[in-house]
């Protein structure tokens, strides 16, 4: 297994113990990727903590995804907007939300990760050195 595919597999970890900017940033886009790949990146939206949510916005700043930030972002503040019981907006916003993901990671996962890589090519400081 790779070094880069190691870094990978600890993000994962959503409970990791992240003491580098890399990992945490890792982590928290896969978190909030993982849930948009279930359900939608509203479901994701919605079920993050707002902490969670800030972490996975920088997290794909971080990563030079910014277009996936601001769809993060537009969404969120949608959905606090949403009145309560308006399912056709709910909808709308779901259907947004889904087309402004898929622009900014046309790839998904592969978008992701080619990311992550030049990241770590960039900066290998910010990610923990690996355990022998």
């Amino acid at each position: 297994m790779s070094s880069e595919d190691e870094i990978w597999n600890r993000a994962c970890d959503p409970d990791g113990p992240f003491t580098h900017p890399g990992d945490d940033a890792l982590a928290a886009v896969l978190l909030c990727h993982g849930m948009a790949m279930n359900g939608g990146l509203l479901h994701a939206v919605q079920g993050l903590e707002e902490d969670q949510r800030e972490r996975a916005v920088a997290g794909f700043r971080l990563l030079g995804l910014d277009d996936a930030a601001r769809a993060v972002e537009a969404v969120a503040q949608g959905a606090a907007r949403l009145a309560a019981n308006d399912s056709a907006a709910e909808e709308r916003l779901e259907v947004e939300a889904g087309r402004r993901y898929g622009e900014a990671l046309p790839q998904w996962d592969e978008t992701i990760e080619r990311a992550f890589r030049a990241h770590l090519q960039r900066h290998p400081e910010a990610y923990a050195p690996l355990e022998s």
